[in-house]
């Protein structure tokens, strides 16, 4: 859930409300990862989605990041790195999609990119010059639970409804 630029951050509730949504519909289990530095924003939105979900934050070397987003149904993030490893690794990605620059979406990988139109797409701003971070904002967690349940049944991993279990398979990771 974490970026270098602020401009690139979904918010750190609504990443919460969005994890508890794919829990609560999906029932698959979570894994929010992140470098060490983001250890406490992934605890923030652990601690607000109120639903069991495994944290990596900087626990993982990047080798090992990266065999657990291959490994992985889905990965839900913002545009960073995670999500261009899971291109390159063939996991198919939500991709939580600021409109500062548009040329770096996944590519070659089944994939959705959520994004909200703002007159000031396109900025290439690291901080929002407008102040507003409208961009990101304006994806409403509903939106991020949707696109997730649509790109897994687009490619097949959508499980059978059931009650959501601390243990089955396959994963989200966020």
């Amino acid at each position: 859930p974490g970026a270098t630029a602020p401009s690139r951050r979904y918010p750190a509730e609504a990443f919460a409300e969005a994890v508890r949504g794919l829990w609560q519909r999906l029932g698959l289990p979570i894994v929010i990862g992140g470098d060490a530095d983001e250890a406490g924003l992934v605890e923030e939105i652990r601690a607000r989605a109120g639903v069991p979900a495994r944290t990596l934050a900087g626990g993982l070397t990047i080798g090992d990041y990266g065999a657990a987003i291959e490994s992985a149904a889905v990965l839900v993030s913002n545009n960073t790195a995670p999500v261009h490893l899971a291109a390159a690794l063939g996991t198919p990605v939500v991709d939580l999609y600021a409109l500062t620059n548009l040329q770096h979406t996944p590519w070659q990988v089944p994939h959705r990119v959520l994004s909200h139109d703002v007159p000031c797409r396109n900025c290439y701003r690291s901080v929002c010059p407008e102040g507003h971070h409208q961009c990101l904002r304006g994806v409403a967690p509903q939106d991020v639970v949707d696109a997730t349940a649509a790109l897994l049944a687009e490619v097949g991993a959508m499980p059978a409804p059931a009650q959501p279990t601390a243990t089955p398979d396959p994963e989200v990771v966020l």
